[in-house]
């Protein structure tokens, strides 16, 4: 089976049940046309690859990065790599088409990073700042390095993390928008957290707080407007920052925030690793009855979903359960046996 042609398919059979038919013929016809190169690319080409950013946007948050990884791969490869080859009728169309392939280049790494494919997500987030960087679109840049800080942070480095950070500020030099602000600043606060740094963690968080809170949505980029950077997704850092600090109960209260202010639908993967790490902090405090029902909701949230961040939740969860040892009580045994079921690939409600 020739691997191209296949991957093209499973692209466009997946973007049919998101987008028009009629609307995704054109899509489809405009990317045929550019992989021979040389094509004239203006508007629709442009406005071609925005709307399949956010439909794969969409279906990434809710099936996972595991989820037509490689179909967004293949898309940014020969579609977008062919209208960047293209002939542009003005210099505000190129920038915009390399911003565009910019966010597409972010959003592979994205799946490979939630996939725990970190050396290639690297590589795609590096592929994403130079196409912002061709596009002098500094904020956006700023944006893919803010999500190397994430990476960084979750795998355990502090200070690389807020290095990051501190240059997606500094990259943006005052323009970007109130919320992709204070996204950035978010993430220095974990950066901060993570290095133990306290009253810098509590400043940023707060800072942040306040730029968020005078954003005007629409006005926000459409990397912004897609990726939701909302109360809930503050809440979230926020529980993770003051989780690395070992404030668990202010923990507790922002990851209880998040999970109550968010669209659960539209952010499944995202709403299950809240529900998890609540639950690691309710477990940490002494909680158990209140974690196992929280992990049971996580697990709930997680057919259909392949992450490797969302495995790595249930593993930290069967060993935080494990220290229990003989002492584990029968709802929490439950419980292990539906985690281990969901990391088998299993029927997550068989062990109910």
């Amino acid at each position: 089976m020739d691997r191209r042609s296949f991957a093209l398919k499973a692209l466009y059979s997946l973007a049919a049940l998101a987008v028009p038919l009629d609307t995704w013929q054109e899509i489809a016809d405009r990317g045929r046309r550019a992989q021979f190169g040389g094509a004239a690319v203006g508007r629709g080409e442009i406005n071609a690859v925005r709307d399949m950013f956010a439909m794969l946007s969409r279906s990434d948050e809710q099936f996972g990065g595991g989820h037509a990884r490689l179909a967004v791969v293949q898309y940014l490869t020969t579609d977008v790599a062919g209208y960047l080859r293209g002939r542009f009728a003005s210099e505000d169309d190129r920038k915009a088409m390399f911003s565009a392939a910019s966010q597409v280049a972010w959003l592979a790494g994205w799946k490979s990073f939630d996939s725990s494919e970190h050396g290639l997500a690297q590589r795609y987030f590096v592929q994403s700042v130079r196409l912002a960087n061709e596009a002098h679109d500094r904020a956006l840049a700023s944006f893919t390095l803010r999500a190397m800080a994430h990476q960084a942070v979750d795998l355990g480095h502090g200070q690389p993390a807020l290095d990051l950070a501190d240059s997606a500020l500094h990259w943006s030099g005052g323009r970007a928008t109130p919320a992709a602000t204070a996204l950035f600043i978010t993430l220095a606060a974990r950066g901060y957290a993570a290095t133990g740094d306290r009253q810098r963690t509590t400043t940023a968080i707060n800072k942040a707080e306040n730029l968020l809170s005078s954003a005007d949505p629409g006005a926000e980029p459409v990397w912004i407007q897609t990726t939701q950077f909302t109360e809930a997704a503050l809440a979230h850092e926020t529980g993770r920052a003051l989780q690395d600090l070992g404030d668990l109960g202010e923990s507790e209260r922002q990851f209880g925030r998040s999970v109550a202010t968010r669209n659960q639908t539209a952010k499944r993967r995202t709403h299950a690793l809240t529900i998890a790490y609540l639950a690691e902090v309710q477990c940490a405090q002494g909680f158990l009855q209140e974690a196992t029902k929280n992990w049971n909701l996580a697990l709930d949230s997680l057919s259909g979903v392949t992450s490797g961040r969302t495995r790595g939740a249930v593993k930290n969860l069967r060993t935080r359960l494990s220290s229990f040892g003989p002492r584990l009580p029968a709802f929490a045994q439950r419980l292990d046996r539906r985690a281990a079921a969901y990391l088998r690939g299993e029927d997550l409600n068989a062990n109910r």
